[in-house]
Order: C-alpha cells, then structure tokens, then sequence
C-alpha cells in the first residue's frame, strides 16, 4: 500500500477512536477521577480529532521515512478533513440503523 493510502487508513482509525468511539471522553473523565478534579483543560493533541489525525500523520511519515512536501500536505488535508470523516462515520452508522429497524420491522410483520 502506497504512503498517502496508510496515512488515509491510520487517519481514519485516529479520527474514529477520538471522536466518535467515546475512548476520549471515558479517559478523560477516569483521568479527572484520578487526579481528584471536576474537569480537565483540553489536551490536544489527544482529544482533538483534527490534531491527532495531523500529528499522526507526520509521526507516520516520520517513522516510515517519506516525510515529503507532498506528504506533509497529505497530512495537513486530511486533519482538516476531519470532521468530515466524523460525519461520515455517524452518516454511516445511522444509515445501517435504519436498515436494519426496516428489516426488523419486516421480519416482525411475517410472524
């Protein structure tokens, strides 16, 4: 698989596990538990879908040796993308919802 591919994918999982999953706001709260306060400061580049998926991707690029001008780009393209993915994942997510109460609903109505 290509760079920009695997930055893609990578990306895709980042902006999925901060910002739809729920992970960062379970953590956070544990972590606000931990330390004995009410509410914790935003912590980019963690709780922050754009950052991390930005970050993530020059770390990848970094570790994979093709830090390029091309592949910076890449990367700042698709941080700024990503609540479009976000909305993507919940578009998803709530269009399979629907398919599936219509095939419950049928299924119902033979028995």
């Amino acid at each position: 698989m290509s760079d920009y591919a695997n930055i893609l994918m990578l990306d895709l999982v980042v902006v999925y596990i901060v910002d739809v999953s729920g992970f960062t706001e379970f953590w956070r709260e544990w972590l606000a538990r931990l330390l004995g306060v009410k509410k914790l400061r935003p912590l980019p580049p963690f709780d922050c879908g754009k950052c991390a998926a930005w970050w993530g991707g020059v770390i990848y690029a970094v570790a994979a040796g093709c830090i390029t001008l091309p592949i910076l780009a890449w990367c700042a393209l698709l941080s700024c993308l990503s609540i479009t993915m976000q909305q993507g994942f919940i578009f998803v997510r709530e269009l399979l919802n629907m398919v599936f109460r219509v095939l419950i609903n049928l299924t119902q109505k033979w028995h």
